[in-house]
């Protein structure tokens, strides 16, 4: 919803549906006029009951409000995705002038659109789609695009893996293996088969579900309750040297960060989240600080240097 906000904008045709409550006379109507967006019928008897009319409505927008619904702020929809996936449920209010011909609303006529999530809405671009807009759109369908954090929960046979971006949180992939408890010297024996084949299937997965060669993943979490993370860490890079994997090697060496949480669930990225390590690679702006002292000096010293914008 928050990629919508920022997709539309003023001169926009929006299509979408919208439910009315209008008022019906039970009998043979006579005509029928629109009346403050409601449907008015006028019969022989004065009967009236009434009804819900779905419409669907192409707008041309001239103002989009954004409604966080019960979160906090719509910025922080990575947070409240990690503890709470239905935490949020928010809308938008998209107001503007009636520009298709509809039975029931008059042609010009100025009305508001609620859109909430689950909704189909069509947007046109009289200008055209520009590549910002595309890159929105995209980042906002493809599954994981835009991501800059991976995350692997692990528990005793179980794995969650999800890529997290500064708008949401999505769970890839998710495995379960049997594990046999260590008990006598026969059960040991089990405990370590299955513990291998936890690991075997984990890197695979690892391999389909994490884009560690992304330049634009900053960091990839191994967290865990116990030491199950340090196990699986020390797996992956065997395996990747044992295969010649470079790309892995790399990756495994420059953003893995190891983090200790109380439960192998996904709500304990919370806890991931709250890392200080994490906290650093996940900072959008962290890039950019070392150049500021410099932008100020270059505007300070090189008049030639300066540019000013016009309107």
């Amino acid at each position: 919803m928050w990629h919508l906000y920022n997709l539309i904008q003023a001169g926009d045709l929006v299509r979408a549906t919208t439910v009315r409550y209008g008022r019906r006379l039970l009998l043979t109507a006579l005509y029928t006029q629109d009346l403050y967006r409601r449907i008015q019928s006028v019969s022989t008897t004065g009967s009236v009951g009434s009804n819900r009319i779905r419409l669907n409505l192409t707008l041309q927008v001239s103002r989009v409000e954004f409604s966080p619904g019960s979160g906090n702020s719509a910025q922080e929809s990575t947070n409240s995705a990690a503890s709470s996936p239905q935490s949020t449920n928010a809308s938008l209010h998209i107001s503007g002038k009636v520009v298709v011909e509809n039975p029931h609303v008059r042609l010009g006529a100025f009305h508001t659109l609620d859109i909430e999530t689950n909704r189909d809405v069509r947007i046109e671009k009289p200008n055209g789609w520009d590549s910002i807009a595309v890159s929105r759109v995209e980042e906002s369908t493809v599954p994981g695009r835009g991501a800059e954090l991976a995350a692997v929960i692990c528990g005793e046979g179980t794995a969650t893996f999800c890529l997290l971006s500064q708008h949401m949180t999505v769970v890839t992939h998710r495995i379960s293996i049997s594990i046999p408890r260590k008990a006598a010297t026969a059960g040991a024996s089990q405990h370590e088969k299955g513990i291998g084949r936890f690991y075997a299937t984990l890197f695979d997965s690892f391999l389909r579900h994490v884009p560690f060669a992304n330049d634009g993943i900053r960091a990839i979490v191994i967290a865990s309750p116990g030491w199950i993370r340090d196990g699986v860490y020390d797996y992956l890079l065997a395996e990747a040297i044992k295969r010649s994997n470079k790309e892995l090697q790399k990756a495994l060496r420059e953003k893995i960060i190891r983090v200790h949480i109380s439960s192998p669930y996904v709500h304990s990225l919370v806890e991931v989240l709250k890392n200080p390590e994490v906290r650093f690679r996940r900072d959008f702006y962290a890039q950019t600080c070392d150049t500021l002292p410099d932008f100020s000096s270059t505007k300070g010293n090189e008049i030639r240097s300066r540019g000013y914008d016009v309107g």
